[in-house]
């Protein structure tokens, strides 16, 4: 299986290691990291079973909880033996607006 990560997602985690440092610590951050690490990989073995996300455009997106942090999604599309990693971001963001639709409040 090919995983691709697209740049938005590293800058989503550079900044989610950076606020939980800050706002809780070093520790709680290094955790998040491995969580989001860990994610990625149940990804990589079961791409299939995760939630397709019929809300958010293009159309193919999936969304996985990050276990421990449920409050927190890795977005993705799976495509034959590709697997594109495109974000991982808070739950409660108007998410359509991120991936170029239409936001939920207009």
């Amino acid at each position: 299986m090919n995983v691709l990560y697209r740049p938005q997602f590293w800058i989503d985690v550079e900044a989610g290691v950076s606020y939980l440092a800050e706002k809780a610590s070093p520790e709680a951050a290094s955790r998040w990291h491995e969580e989001v690490r860990a994610t990625v990989r149940r990804v990589e073995n079961q791409p299939d079973l995760w939630r397709l996300r019929r809300d958010l455009t293009p159309p193919g997106i999936r969304s996985l909880i990050v276990r421990h942090y449920s409050r927190y999604l890795l977005f993705y599309t799976w495509h034959g033996d590709t697997i594109e990693i495109l974000r991982i971001k808070h739950g409660m963001m108007d998410l359509p607006r991120l991936f170029g639709g239409k936001p939920l409040a207009e």
